[in-house]
């Protein structure tokens, strides 16, 4: 792996970083517990649901859910290595720590109910067992750079997507399979709590050193889910089913820049990473591109992202703190008003 020397932190972000990962191994949560499952495999039938899916769902679909659940969740080793590499390499011990006492184990039981729901629609244990080896077998090529910034950045977008994602499969099994839409529930908040992790370990590193803004963006920009490598004949597939499962898209969005707006700890830093993001996927204003506008607003400093970001924030319906006058604002408004006509959705989030 090629040294990034971009990635810089002071002294001073080691110890709050390793108090940080203290305070995670102190408090992790309840644990998804595979004994427990087990001893409540039967109860883990999905049968019933296959006759209650919504409308244009079919049962092909529901079984590519489950079993991308299920072969994405059991590839932990994979995306663990990645982690490491970069926590030893960039002198990370915090990064190393993390990964390997609290998400690596956690995440090893995560895939034990999706086994007992396909187990209960005639699958084998034999067969599925057979699946996850082949998958477990595969290499692994990670999608993002191995910096520690741009590893907890992954980590944000590939946790806050897998929980929404298990989120879906509660949501498909409430009413028909009450038990299981609790396990994939139970699932979910586990992901849930890895995307704070991620989060304020990234802002951590941003507060530290603004600089690394940039990788940031470059993370997101070349973000691609483990599954669509891993198991592409049904992670290709996971935004039609998500359509299909009426996911509210509007929600993932706004949802997305909150956390990064979280991460980079203000307005003018988001307008600074979202500014770059959008400049990184070739988006223009009118004839100039973003690429330029930003060379000449990175030289200008804190205003001219201060109204980049404020009119991103108020697209996606963020909120946030303000204590412009009443006369600022309106001198603002116009500005933000072409901006937020001019950076849509994909410019920030891709393509959903």
């Amino acid at each position: 792996m090629s040294f990034n020397r971009a990635y810089s932190l002071p002294e001073t972000a080691a110890a709050k970083l390793d108090k940080l990962v203290d305070e995670i191994e102190a408090r992790p949560g309840r644990l998804v517990n595979p004994d427990e499952l087990r001893a409540a495999s039967d109860s883990l039938s999905v049968k019933e649901v296959v006759n209650r899916l919504p409308e244009g769902f079919s049962e092909e679909d529901f079984v590519g859910i489950l079993k991308l659940a299920m072969l994405t969740e059991c590839a932990t080793d994979s995306y663990s290595a990645v982690f490491r590499e970069g926590a030893t390499t960039y002198n990370a011990p915090w990064l190393a720590r993390f990964n390997d006492t609290i998400w690596t184990p956690d995440e090893y039981t995560h895939y034990t109910p999706y086994q007992y729901m396909l187990q209960s629609l005639g699958y084998s244990e034999e067969q599925l067992k057979n699946e996850m080896s082949e998958v477990q077998g595969r290499h692994y090529e990670h999608c993002c750079g191995k910096t520690p910034v741009e590893l907890t950045t992954y980590g944000i977008a590939q946790e806050y997507l897998t929980d929404n994602w298990h989120g879906m499969i509660s949501q498909l099994m409430r009413e028909s399979a009450p038990y299981a839409a609790q396990c994939a529930t139970a699932v979910k908040r586990r992901e849930t709590l890895h995307t704070i992790w991620y989060r304020e370990m990234t802002a951590v590193q941003i507060e530290e050193n603004p600089n690394l803004i940039p990788l940031v963006a470059a993370t997101l920009q070349s973000f691609q889910m483990p599954g669509t490598r891993l198991v592409p004949q049904f992670g290709t597939r996971a935004l039609e089913w998500m359509d299909k499962a009426s996911v509210d898209f509007s929600r993932v969005t706004s949802d997305f820049v909150r956390n990064f707006y979280e991460v980079t700890g203000s307005v003018k830093r988001a307008g600074n990473l979202f500014l770059t993001l959008a400049a990184r996927r070739g988006m223009k204003i009118g004839p100039v591109p973003l690429s330029s506008i930003n060379t000449v607003l990175s030289k200008i400093g804190g205003p001219g992202y201060g109204i980049i970001g404020e009119a991103v924030l108020d697209k996606f319906g963020v909120p946030r703190a303000t204590n412009d006058s009443r006369f600022l604002n309106g001198l603002k408004s116009n500005l933000k008003n072409m901006v937020a006509r001019q950076i849509d959705t994909s410019s920030i989030i891709g393509k959903v």
